[in-house]
């Protein structure tokens, strides 16, 4: 049986809904039907970014600001497209994660109704944590479902947004975790600096150089001795900041942040030479990253290579992961995120 899924998504970017429409039987592919993506406004992006820095939500308005811009995003969206919805599935906004303690919150109202009488699915990684699992990532089942229609036998799907994870497929093996810190940090930092929202390009860090010691530094973090799968929150790394002001070339800080991405990946990889690796996130963007990637890694392309929107694989994969759950299909396995059984994502809102 086919579905009409429709996937939201917030990144720890904070940058706004990505919303895709597929048609996919949740088993064996997925066919993009619409994207597009809504972005916050100022006034939300900084209070989230508040909240975050804070890792306390003491601002009510924050939820309410968020639930109006869910809501209008999304049915201008469902009103946009004008076709039957068989089901939404929604992610909502990350303000905290944190593995040991198994806590992960996402800002969604439950309560809140669309023009559609789809069922809502929301919660996908309540089911991981509540048995045993690190709660992220959530994609690997996804991205396996992408290599089978690709007819990819051995790849690396790397996702760099607010932080960089990755999914390891060797054949029918699937690995998977987070592998560092991804846009967030850095996005952060340009911010703080000269009020840019990011690295446009790699425009700031084409020119950049290594800074030896900070790289050496980050490195040293006990996060790097984990093997997969392992997962982060959007700000676990942000306490080495205070080391980014010891260099005042902005340049080469962000190069130097650019650089742990993909050489944190190699050293998770016993073979990498083996691997396809396909970029994937806003991150894939940065040609200053594209060419590291190249420097550590042989074969390495960006989704969009293959006709597919690098910058909506998430919100497509919340639709597959919504329809799965309507199969009761799992999704999660100790493998990707150390859940003690396999099991489907999400609950019914």
């Amino acid at each position: 049986m086919e579905y009409m899924a429709l996937g939201c998504m917030s990144g720890t970017s904070l940058d706004g809904i990505d919303c895709s429409l597929i048609k996919s039987d949740g088993l064996s592919f997925a066919n993009e039907i619409s994207n597009e993506f809504i972005p916050y406004s100022k006034e939300l992006q900084k209070k989230l970014l508040n909240t975050i820095s804070q890792e306390y939500l003491n601002d009510p308005s924050v939820l309410t600001l968020l639930n109006e811009e869910y809501k209008k995003a999304i049915n201008q969206f469902i009103k946009n497209n004008n076709v039957k919805i068989d089901l939404i599935a929604m992610h909502g906004q990350t303000i905290f994660h944190d593995q040991k303690t198994k806590i992960s919150i996402q800002l969604f109202d439950k309560s809140l109704s669309f023009d559609s009488n789809s069922p809502v699915i929301c919660n996908f990684r309540k089911n991981d944590l509540l048995n045993g699992g690190n709660g992220a990532p959530i994609m690997p089942e996804f991205h396996k479902m992408i290599a089978m229609q690709l007819d990819l036998k051995k790849v690396i799907f790397v996702n760099i947004g607010g932080v960089t994870n990755i999914t390891l497929i060797n054949n029918e093996n699937i690995n998977a975790g987070d592998s560092s810190f991804g846009n967030a940090i850095i996005n952060d930092l340009i911010y703080e600096r000269i009020g840019q929202n990011f690295d446009i390009d790699g425009s700031l860090s084409e020119n950049g150089k290594k800074i030896e010691t900070l790289f050496n530094k980050i490195l040293t973090d006990q996060f790097f001795d984990k093997k997969l799968p392992k997962s982060l929150d959007r700000n676990y790394f942000h306490k080495y900041k205070k080391y980014f002001f010891q260099h005042d070339n902005l340049n080469n800080t962000i190069f130097t942040l650019l650089e742990i991405i993909p050489y944190a990946i190699r050293e998770l990889i016993s073979s990498p030479s083996d691997y396809k690796i396909i970029l994937m996130g806003g991150g894939r963007k940065n040609l200053t990253l594209q060419k590291i990637f190249k420097k550590y890694f042989e074969d390495v392309s960006l989704i969009d290579f293959y006709n597919m929107n690098g910058d909506f694989i998430e919100s497509q994969g919340m639709a597959y992961l919504g329809i799965r759950y309507l199969l009761k299909k799992h999704s999660t396995y100790y493998s990707t995120t150390k859940v003690l059984k396999n099991i489907y994502l999400g609950e019914r809102c």
